[in-house]
């Protein structure tokens, strides 16, 4: 039984800096929206999490029951994983030593943060964005700075660089942008690792498989011509591996060798390594889940844009769309939304409504429910 106590060592001496950060609070599931309103699961159209349409490769599946029915399950897996870093590797046509694994892609923002700044100095993030960052950068007794984007949320070299300082270590960047959709030209990203030459500049391309033309517009392309790029990226979107956990982060061998020292000694298990593996050899997969996801944004575009009533975030590009509700509330819509079985989120900026790309099925039943809530 817990001692009813006021004052316990973990109150007198908690790092205060946990103070700061919000507990995160997960998109409504399917099993909770459908049991308020009369749903089964199966009922349930599922739009609020960026998950890939189609789900992960037959391949996957197949690799995960394979090492579910091998004897290596009681095994430490390898520190360095060594065939998992050698495929991703070449997918960039890179060095594995290039490369470094973590559980899910932000799995590797606090090793970056930890490894090239000190306690006090500062975290350069964009908002709205992902709350990881600056909850990263509080979390390791950094101090997070913000720079606030408006309508239409691009993000602009200049103003990024008139906040950095000399305190300036870490810039994070997220393209495409996860919440607006939008991606961050590669020449803007370029502008500010030259402009900012004493800080790494951290690229979260979460979902930038999703984007147009995206092996082009990719940041990756940029860590040969500049010395202070790492790019992040993940096998949760468009490869279908959001409950396995397992990413990456790509850059310069000196940067990695040194987060390799930070990384926890068995950060990826033997099962997400088969899965990562196998994904990345089921191009043709990825392949279908690209397009529809593409195909499906176009769909819903078109179909947001006969709307009233809505303003949508333009050029987006990765596998969900933003739009501001501009009659009535977004929380009134929402809610009009799940009576109609339809699950979106309206908690990430104030007056908006994120829906993900979902099946051409799904992505008619969206409109056809967010129609009748307008």
């Amino acid at each position: 039984m817990t001692p009813n106590t006021a004052d316990t060592v973990f109150q007198r001496h908690a790092n205060p800096c946990v103070d700061d950060v919000r507990p995160y609070i997960p998109g409504p599931t399917s099993t909770a929206i459908g049991t308020r309103y009369g749903f089964t699961s199966d009922q349930m159209v599922k739009l609020s999490s960026n998950e890939a349409p189609l789900g992960p490769s037959p391949k996957v599946r197949d690799a995960i029951r394979q090492v579910a029915g091998g004897d290596d399950l009681h095994r430490y897996p390898s520190p360095t994983m060594p065939e998992l870093r050698k495929a991703a590797a070449r997918l960039h046509g890179f060095t594995p030593e290039q490369v470094l694994l973590g559980a899910g892609s932000s799995d590797t923002w606090p090793l970056i943060v930890r490894a090239f700044s000190l306690a006090g100095e500062d975290i350069l993030v964009t908002e709205p964005s992902m709350t990881s960052y600056a909850e990263v950068a509080t979390l390791c007794e950094r101090r997070a700075i913000t720079l606030d984007l408006t309508y239409p949320f691009g993000v602009d070299a200049a103003a990024v660089l008139r906040l950095v300082t000399p305190a300036t270590r870490v810039i994070f960047l997220s393209s495409p942008n996860n919440t607006t959709s939008r991606l961050i030209d590669p020449a803007a990203i370029l502008e500010i690792a030259r402009g900012a030459q004493d800080a790494v500049v951290v690229v979260d391309e979460h979902y930038i498989e999703a984007a147009d033309n995206y092996r082009e517009v990719s940041a990756v392309n940029l860590i040969p011509k500049v010395g202070n790029i790492i790019v992040t990226r993940s096998f949760s979107k468009m490869y279908g591996l959001a409950g396995i956990r397992v990413g990456y982060a790509v850059g310069p061998e000196d940067a990695i060798s040194r987060l390799m020292k930070f990384k926890a000694k068995w950060n990826v298990s033997v099962v997400a390594d088969a899965a990562a593996r196998a994904a990345l050899a089921d191009e043709a997969h990825l392949i279908r889940n690209i397009e529809m996801t593409r195909e499906g944004r176009a769909f819903l575009l078109d179909g947001l844009r006969g709307l009233s009533g809505i303003q949508l975030v333009p050029e987006a590009q990765g596998g969900f769309l933003l739009f501001r509700v501009l009659t009535g509330s977004a929380g009134d819509i929402l809610e009009q939304l799940y009576k109609r079985g339809i699950i979106v989120r309206d908690d990430l900026l104030d007056g908006y409504i994120r829906v993900s790309v979902g099946t051409p099925e799904q992505n008619q039943q969206f409109l056809t429910a967010l129609k009748a809530a307008l």
